[in-house]
């Protein structure tokens, strides 16, 4: 049976010929070898008697080849700077100046005013001297980057005094005790897990230490019987300091309802700290970048660093940090979906969760609810934030929850949501203008 079954496997070129024009040759040409030795495997292990579905099979190998492995995906998790998802979303004016420079030629390293070569850092320098008071600035490809620069320039073969309960990791298991061993700086770890003294700091000091560095905690937080060294005191010492500011917050939260204690670049820099460095794509809400500010002798040495090349920021990630910048300087963040998703009030919430809700009792199998429930920011930002939300919580008669999300999740565009008590929540609060019919087209596949 088995031998019978491999006979009757038609040959490469005949399939091609059957499915010529049902997508490009390449793709073709792959899914009927793929699939082939798919069946081939399965008849020799015993798995298969029958060839009946070869066909299908091909042509939904053609259909995945045929689609790009990086998709637009709907974000209903509620996880407004979800790592998993590409943080942060961007600004369709942003995504359009974006598109522009991508598709032309540009003076990423030109001075136009003299006719020659350029810097690309002096294209967002002075938006962020003007916007966080700092002396110099420049920008990398991410903050993981910028914190090596940094110690690399400033501490290398010298040592940065850090509190133990903020030796932290995050993200990708990077952990900055890992950075400042390959920077080539020395850790020096002061204090307790909970509680950390000025004094500790202070009896560390000696003629080696090239900086007293203090890392936010943003992606989880302490209470209870806790103790730290905020920013002011710690320049009470009279030694260079490094804030390594994580979530990058341009703006001072309060003042836009959120009742957290985060510090922007704009308080760090007023305070006098020597370095400052944070995301470009967690609260700041623009793409992926690292950027440094701070006293101008620190931050000159640190652009002359040879490592600064292997770790610059490219054109494009330039385009959209520039106009992200011009938004906060011309008054006009909330137009940044991150600010927008953060700020949303619940009766906004509420009424996108019942023109969902609406549209999706309509379909056949389906209890559909709306409850309320709470969003976080993700994203390794403001772990102690709960923001209330509203949810369309999702189950279906016959299949399992776990089994409508992978049909969600296999969607021309997919959806993905959050599972809560047997429940598919889709929260409203990261569910952008333009997702809706995402959402009712991929449960419109769910039902079938």
């Amino acid at each position: 049976m088995k031998e019978k079954l491999l006979r009757s496997l038609p040959k490469v070129s005949e399939l091609m010929q059957k499915f010529k024009g049902e997508g490009e040759e390449v793709y073709v040409k792959q899914a009927i070898r793929q699939v082939l030795a798919q069946v081939r495997q399965e008849i020799i292990s015993g798995k298969r008697d029958k060839l009946d579905d070869l066909e299908n099979l091909i042509r939904q190998r053609v259909k995945e080849l045929s689609s790009t492995k990086l998709k637009k995906v709907v974000n209903a998790t509620g996880v407004i700077i979800n790592t998993n998802l590409g943080r942060s979303v961007l600004p369709q004016v942003v995504a359009d100046f974006i598109k522009q420079i991508a598709t032309h030629y540009s003076n990423l390293e030109y001075n136009l005013q003299e006719g020659r070569r350029g810097s690309r850092q002096s294209i967002v320098e002075d938006y962020l001297r003007e916007l966080t008071g700092c002396e110099s600035a420049m920008v990398v490809n991410n903050n993981a980057s910028a914190v090596f620069l940094v110690l690399n320039t400033i501490a290398k073969d010298r040592e940065v005094i850090v509190s133990r309960g903020e030796l932290v990791e995050i993200g990708g298991s990077f952990r900055i005790p890992d950075i400042m061993r390959m920077s080539g700086a020395k850790l020096v770890e002061v204090g307790t897990t909970n509680k950390t003294k000025l004094r500790d700091y202070q009896s560390a000091i000696n003629e080696k230490t090239a900086l007293i560095m203090k890392v936010h905690r943003s992606n989880f937080y302490m209470e209870g019987f806790t103790e730290e060294v905020s920013l002011k005191d710690l320049l009470s010492l009279g030694h260079p300091v490094y804030y390594d500011a994580g979530s990058g917050a341009m703006l001072d939260l309060k003042s836009l309802g959120i009742n957290v204690e985060e510090p922007s670049f704009v308080e760090s820099i007023s305070l006098g700290v020597h370095i400052v460095s944070g995301s470009g794509d967690k609260l700041l809400g623009g793409p992926q970048a690292g950027i440094i500010l701070g006293k101008k002798e620190f931050i000159e040495r640190i652009k002359s660093n040879p490592l600064s090349r292997i770790v610059r920021i490219d054109k494009l990630t330039l385009a959209g940090l520039e106009i992200t910048l011009r938004l906060y300087l011309e008054g006009k963040h909330k137009e940044i979906p991150t600010i927008r998703m953060l700020t949303a009030k619940e009766e906004e919430l509420k009424k996108k969760a019942n023109k969902i809700a609406k549209k999706l009792r309509k379909l056949k199998n389906l209890e559909v609810r709306i409850i309320r429930d709470m969003s976080q920011c993700g994203g390794g930002s403001l772990p102690e934030l709960y923001l209330p939300t509203y949810c369309v919580a999702v189950k279906h008669k016959h299949l399992s929850v776990n089994k409508m999300h992978e049909l969600l999740r296999s969607a021309e565009t997919p959806v993905i949501c959050r599972i809560k008590d047997d429940y598919l929540l889709i929260d409203t609060r990261t569910v952008l203008d333009d997702d809706y019919t995402y959402i009712f087209r991929a449960f419109g596949v769910v039902v079938q």
